[in-house]
């Protein structure tokens, strides 16, 4: 007896610990947390992203707005009374060039809407409660040594957000606006009402490139219908109408005119800036601070993702999926948490991304987490 408590007290262990039980209380009640989930917001656990300043929403209505007004004023203002006909009954019937311009008109309105609406709602790229960084990867350390030599090794302290205390990688910015850190992120845009981040440079890009189009479009329809009016005035022609049907609708015209010249010139501004962004692979936040590129991809593979798994370079190539909104933007596997800069456990089953987040929309994958909740 004396000799086993002499043992015991130095600190070592008994040689049998077979019989060896911890008493685990059963009766205690799991612990729960609650969160708020709202339906709208920006929050972590929130259903559906969408920003709810009033501002912003006010923009992005305005802007709703402008794209209706200029369908309205080419479509039913402009056009008929130029790209048509009267027959012998006096009934007006557009041209098969009328009908033309109307749909090509209203298409390229309806991809600019719903590329805002893409870039409003869609999750520019926020950091998951349950980020990690990638260096604490288990299997990277199983590959570089053993198990123990692992856990000799200081670990690296997580970079956190001095606003919002959560892990920042480090190519994320916090948004006093959205109030959480937004991967590659470019600006806040109060007209998008939204973030512009990795998730959703893609639609902003389309909703800038489809506006800028329908202004050049709609200016083209006005100058040359004026040089068409002043050619035309003065001869009587059997089947050619007027310019307008009413006077009062020159308004509507030149309400057109300079809406077409104030955003046309502004979204053609935006889009020689984002391209320099695109091929440089630096937001304006990284150029401010300094910071240089060091991504595996380029630019336009991580804006327009990549169809399939193979060389990343065969991402620089045009897709026609560049220029719908409809589509998703993919990464494979093995680049999806490189260009995140983080991992996240839920996603991760033994350090590497599950089947289900290989090709995913960049904006579904980092709210993942979220939806699990």
């Amino acid at each position: 007896m004396s000799s086993t408590t002499t043992q015991r007290r130095k600190g070592g262990a008994p040689k049998s610990v077979e019989n060896f039980k911890i008493a685990v209380p059963l009766d205690d009640p799991p612990i729960k947390a609650e969160v708020m989930r709202r339906k709208f917001g920006t929050g972590a656990f929130d259903q559906h992203w969408l920003n709810t300043d009033c501002c912003g929403l006010f923009c992005a209505f305005f802007t709703y707005g402008l794209h209706v007004y200029g369908v309205y004023a080419v479509c039913l203002i402009l056009i008929p009374p130029w790209m048509s006909t009267l027959d012998e009954d006096g009934v007006r019937s557009l041209t098969l060039m009328g009908h033309l311009h109307r749909l090509c008109f209203t298409l390229i309105a309806a991809l600019a809407v719903y590329s805002h609406f893409k870039a409003m709602t869609t999750d520019p790229g926020t950091v998951p409660p349950d980020a990690m960084p990638l260096s604490e990867d288990p299997s990277k350390d199983d590959q570089n040594g053993s198990e123990m030599d692992a856990l000799n090794q200081p670990k690296r302290g997580k970079r956190l957000c001095r606003r919002c205390s959560s892990f920042k990688p480090k190519r994320a910015h916090h948004c006093s606006v959205c109030r959480r850190c937004i991967v590659k992120m470019d600006h806040h845009c109060p007209w998008v009402n939204n973030c512009v981040g990795i998730g959703n440079h893609k639609y902003f890009l389309l909703f800038v490139f489809y506006t800028c189009l329908s202004c050049i479009y709609s200016f083209s329809l006005v100058i040359i219908r004026f040089y068409t009016c002043m050619g035309h005035h003065g001869h009587a022609r059997s089947h050619h109408l007027t310019c307008l049907d009413r006077p009062t609708q020159l308004m509507n015209i030149l309400g057109l005119l300079v809406e077409a010249i104030l955003f046309g010139l502004f979204t053609s501004c935006m889009m020689c800036d984002q391209a320099g962004v695109v091929t440089t692979n630096m937001t304006h936040i990284d150029r401010l601070k300094g910071d240089a590129a060091a991504n595996a991809v380029s630019g336009i593979v991580e804006v327009f993702g990549l169809k399939n798994k193979r060389e990343t370079s065969e991402g620089t190539k045009f897709r026609l999926d560049w220029l719908s909104p409809f589509g998703q933007v993919c990464f494979p596997g093995p680049l999806h948490e490189e260009i995140l800069g983080y991992r996240t456990p839920c996603r991760s089953v033994g350090g590497h991304p599950t089947a289900e987040s290989e090709m995913v929309s960049t904006g579904t994958m980092v709210r993942s987490v979220q939806e699990m909740v």
